[in-house]
């Protein structure tokens, strides 16, 4: 990448981030957007901004950063995403550029039903003691960590992706029937969960707890009706 200057490098990939850049081109400010994969490219191509597309280590930060010389870094990278949060906070250090996270809003949730797992190990556990169908809401990266736990997961699961190649691939791979995977694009209503929830007859889903521009609310709300 050739070496310009941007006020603002965006961390980017998540509804958060799409906020963070209206707000900063209503400002005036010139912004690039660093997104790890062509999916989340695709979800910024509307903007005026630059996009720089592709995972990067702690190194390739640093360089990035030195490179476009940004005045300011927003992180809003997935949540659950800590490893680039350390990493985007220890180049900001290394390059003395000021640093701020844009935070998911956490909303609690009214609904006895919840079972709470520290991380898709544990959840898979409480999938283990759950009779009946189970319709996974947590993407395509832990497929293989639900398919290696769940002892009867062919028969039992449901998975649903967003309707992309490598999400559908990365199910196959892990060896999920195709008539169990879902692929489909958010947001989902409540009323699309419930859809499901009768469809497949679910009798428990798994949702990471991504907040309201994650869809958690809507899934409750279906589990609970």
């Amino acid at each position: 990448m050739e070496t310009e200057k941007y006020d603002v490098l965006v961390i980017a990939g998540t509804t958060e981030s799409r906020r963070a850049i209206e707000k900063l081109i209503k400002e005036g400010k010139s912004v690039i957007a660093c997104v790890a994969t062509e999916l989340g490219k695709e979800m910024l191509l509307s903007y005026p901004i630059k996009i720089r597309e592709g995972r990067l280590d702690l190194d390739g930060f640093v360089t990035l950063m030195e490179q476009v010389k940004p005045g300011h870094v927003v992180d809003a990278s997935h949540p659950f995403a800590k490893i680039v949060t350390d990493t985007v906070k220890e180049a900001c250090k290394l390059t003395g550029i000021s640093y701020e996270r844009w935070e998911r809003e956490e909303p609690a949730y009214d609904y006895e039903g919840i079972l709470w797992a520290e991380d898709a190990k544990e959840a898979a556990f409480l999938v283990n003691q759950i009779e009946g169908n189970v319709l996974l809401t947590t993407g395509a990266n832990t497929a293989p960590v639900y398919a290696k736990e769940i002892t009867d997961y062919k028969d039992r699961i449901y998975i649903r992706v967003l309707d992309h190649e490598k999400s559908l691939e990365s199910c196959k791979k892990a060896g999920y029937p195709r008539e169990h995977v879902l692929g489909q694009m958010p947001p989902y209503s409540m009323e699309d969960n419930l859809e499901a929830i009768k469809k497949y007859q679910i009798r428990g889903m798994v949702s990471k707890d991504s907040g309201v521009t994650g869809g958690v609310p809507e899934k409750v709300e279906a589990c609970k009706a």
